[in-house]
């Protein structure tokens, strides 16, 4: 028995010491951030565009802390709560997302069961799946799925008209106690639109408590309230064709004649009493204006009845300043100021067509939760405290001022205007030392390179005509470089000057990989010569080789190929990839990491004297990090420690410091005698995973998958090559592949190679 656990444990050490064996990067929070004179809190942050917020326990400490959910990439951010009263004191812990599940579209954290915790309710295809808040102080924060799809009786008593409770990706439900007797309703507009549907939870009518989720259709135009379908505009009193058969409230013989709607294309909705009268009263929001509109519920909480719209809240509630967004507002109730009171806060809930830079509006709430009074804040919290350019994020360490220390520039895809995109190149100056960087924010539009009007700047730097100095290319959105040469006398700061707005091949034609450029200079060839090599939308990468003079001063290149290394970074189904590549050195070996759509890095290597050939996916989740949709990933010795740092763009336009380390040296060193290697994939995995063995050999193999905590899931013994794991009924998480070698009697050859792989449904 004491060897059963002994070898357990040294499994699981093994293991572990396989999840960490590339812990090159740690994300790292350290370096400061200076901007507007002040240093910020949260520089490394991640940016923020179109969110929802929610209130939770995060840490177990009693206090509520903060629970972003971005729709861009689906990307979950977690703040905790300094415990300030009245001051909104946040820290970024990012060490709390991954304890979510996956969620997508939109995600709302309500007490559905009286338990004092949070649980998650979400988009599921048709509807949204709820997961139970199961954290306690011994086991950390945690979820278990209570249902992937929930229904609604629609038709009550019918027992066949128990449909999925529609909810559409693009909406936003309300989740509150309507009736007032302690468990949580649903107010959402029906599938055609223009009626709200009230879905009544009989928890406490059958059960007598709160912990169950069983809903029945009660009104199918709650508050008989109907919005134009053409417009945000609310008909009162309406008769409300094909509700329910004794709906919760009589329709008043006044009202106007029956209505059909035909059209729904989304929608938010927020519940709660907005002038202490008990009942609920709406908050909603369109995907097609700019102010949300506020419904007054002149019934009670068990017949109610809408009988006052107000389309400029919450000026009338407290506030001077209405919300005026480009489009699709919508309000989340959380206390912000931990004074114990729920505040409001604001964002677009539509990518790509609404503010990304000033996004999410604070409405502090100087009354009561039942009868508050929203006050104008700020339009930008949180946004105020990080590294944030709009949309997209694009940085690239240069020294541009010769004085020994990198400096960052980020490109983006632009900061929404009234009038479209502005697109720029943030400076920030390296003020710091060379073992202690720290950053200064110059100018967020870098040598006013935004009056040249190219879309979705990435820059990148690199001498290209010989004179010691670095020149910049700017990759554009559709698909081509503008290269700038660098004028500037010997060791003075960098000044550019644009040679060619279309970066020409040599032969005299414009260099376009499609749409989204992204370019990187680098010696690919060690000639002396540097090339570019270019990401681009369609998840592949380009590669340009600099075969004219080196100096001359607009470098002639040659297109070698437009699928280098055989890489696609697409996801599988997807026509786009977003491909953005960074070449570097370890150890004098040329690496590879791109980012991606999907939100994780890529590490390939087999580049050196392989330039024509087919590289080799070391790991495509490297480091299980994940910064959401469009990463980018740059590198640097930034601290003069002799190690790559790194830093991480993404398309919620903020940017992600990750530390190097010197990881790789507690590495368990049995690939001195392990002349094999296998490849896993797909990874992230759905239903199965493909164990593909390179070998020359004809030994057998033994597949194991573990968890991440050391059980034994499933072992597998193989003469085959490759060998396919069923991962369908597995739980979404990191699993732990190992393979190992055997003999003929059935002892281990040599030792095993180990992998992670990530389950996600």
């Amino acid at each position: 028995m004491k060897l059963l656990r002994s070898s357990i444990l040294f499994l699981i050490l093994l293991l572990s010491a396989a999840v960490n064996a590339q812990p090159y990067f740690q994300w790292n929070d350290s370096i400061q951030v200076k901007i507007g004179g002040n240093y910020i809190a949260n520089p490394w942050a991640g940016g923020l565009n179109f969110i929802q917020a929610s209130n939770i326990d995060l840490n177990m400490d009693g206090i509520q802390d903060l629970f972003i959910f971005d729709r861009t990439g689906n990307k979950i951010r977690t703040y905790i709560n300094n415990g300030t009263a009245g001051t909104v004191d946040f820290k970024y812990a990012p060490e709390y997302e991954s304890k979510f599940p996956n969620l997508h579209d939109w995600a709302l954290l309500r007490d559905y069961n009286c338990d004092g915790k949070e649980d998650i309710f979400s988009y599921s295809v048709g509807g949204f799946s709820v997961y139970k808040n199961t954290s306690s102080f011994a086991s950390g924060l945690q979820f278990t799925l209570v249902t992937s799809l929930q229904y609604s009786m629609y038709n009550p008593p019918t027992p066949t008209s128990m449909y999925n409770l529609f909810v559409s990706s693009v909406d936003i439900p309300a989740i509150a106690d309507i009736d007032n007797d302690g468990d949580l309703d649903i107010i959402t507009f029906g599938i055609l639109g223009t009626y709200l549907e009230y879905h009544q939870n009989q928890s406490m009518e059958h059960y007598g408590t709160c912990d169950s989720l069983k809903f029945e259709m009660k009104n199918r135009c709650w508050g008989y309230a109907a919005e134009n379908m053409y417009s945000n505009v609310f008909t009162l009193h309406d008769t409300c064709y094909g509700n329910v058969v004794n709906p919760g409230l009589d329709p008043d013989s006044t009202n106007i004649g029956p209505r059909g709607g035909n059209r729904h294309s989304g929608s938010c909705e927020l519940c709660l009493d907005l002038d202490g009268d008990n009942d609920k009263d709406l908050v909603v929001g369109g995907i097609s204006y700019n102010n949300l509109t506020m419904v007054t519920n002149g019934g009670t909480p068990s017949a109610s009845s809408m009988s006052a719209v107000d389309g400029a809240f919450p000026s009338n509630n407290g506030s001077s300043a209405a919300v005026d967004m480009a489009t699709f507002p919508c309000g989340y109730n959380v206390d912000v100021n931990y004074d114990g009171v729920k505040d409001l806060i604001v964002s677009p809930n539509t990518a790509g067509s609404s503010e990304n830079f000033n996004s999410l509006i604070y409405y502090k709430n100087a009354g009561t939760n039942s009868f508050p009074v929203f006050q104008y804040q700020q339009s930008n919290l949180l946004q105020d405290n990080m590294i944030d350019v709009g949309e997209g994020a694009y940085p690239v360490f240069f020294d541009y001022d010769n004085d020994g220390l990198k400096d960052l520039f980020i490109g983006n895809y632009g900061y929404f205007t009234s009038t479209g995109f502005r697109h720029q190149i943030a400076q920030f100056k390296n003020i710091g030392t060379a073992s202690v960087p720290k950053f200064e924010l110059v100018t967020r539009d870098y040598a006013s390179l935004s009056t040249l009007s190219i879309s979705n700047m990435v820059p990148a730097f690199g001498d290209l005509d010989g004179d010691g100095d670095a020149d910049m290319v700017i990759g554009s959105f559709d698909g081509r470089l503008f290269y700038f040469e660098n004028t500037a006398s010997p060791g003075a700061g960098a000044n550019f000057v644009l040679s060619q707005s279309n970066l020409k091949n040599s032969n005299n034609r414009i260099i376009d990989v499609g749409d989204f450029a992204v370019p990187q200079i680098v010696d690919l060839d060690s000639d002396g010569k540097n090339d570019i090599i270019i990401g681009g939308r369609n998840g592949k990468i380009a590669y340009y080789h600099h075969i004219g003079s080196a100096s001359a001063a607009i470098p002639v290149m040659d297109s070698v190929t437009h699928f280098f290394g055989n890489i696609k970074v697409n996801l599988p189904g997807y026509s786009t990839g977003y491909s953005y590549p960074f070449i570097f050195k370890q150890n004098g070996i040329t690496k590879l990491l791109v980012g991606e759509e999907s939100g994780y890095l890529r590490l390939y290597d087999n580049i050196d004297g392989n330039l024509a050939g087919n590289f080799t996916l070391v790991d495509s989740t490297f480091e299980n990090i994940f910064q959401g949709t469009r990463t980018s990933p740059n590198g640097a010795d930034i601290d003069n420690d002799g190690i790559m740092d790194m830093i991480i763009g993404n398309y919620e336009g903020g940017v992600s410091y990750y530390k190097g380390s010197s990881g790789p040296s507690s590495v368990p060193k049995t690939e001195n005698f392990i002349h094999w290697n296998f490849d896993l994939f797909p990874n992230p995995a759905n239903n199965t995973v493909t164990i593909k063995i390179r070998s020359d050999n004809n030994s057998y193999y033994t597949i194991e998958l573990f968890s991440i905590m050391g059980q034994l899931i499933t072992s597998q013994k193989t003469i085959d090559k490759s060998i396919i794991l069923n991962t369908q009924n597995l739980s979404q998480g990191v699993y732990i592949c190992k393979v190992t070698e055997r003999t003929a009697d059935g002892g281990i050859k040599g030792g095993g190679q180990i992998k992670r792989v990530i389950i996600h449904h």
